[in-house]
């Protein structure tokens, strides 16, 4: 979830219209009972959304932080 607080927080602080485009997690797709197949799912789910969405957090971090590599 950090990584879509990131996100949200850096959109608006620089309201750059050409701002890379993210979706939210989604989180009505997770599952609520306590077992290991469950949760083995959201883990999944959780794993899927990194995947997609940490390459934008990466270009924003770049292209909008005062911290230089």
């Amino acid at each position: 979830m950090y990584l879509q607080v990131f996100l949200t927080r850096t959109k608006k602080k620089v309201n750059d219209p050409k701002y890379p485009k993210f979706t939210y997690f989604d989180a009505s797709t997770l599952k609520s009972n306590h077992t290991v197949e469950d949760l083995m799912f959201n883990i999944n789910l959780f794993q899927k959304y990194i995947q997609v969405t940490k390459p934008i957090v990466q270009i924003v971090y770049n292209k909008y932080s005062k911290l230089k590599n």
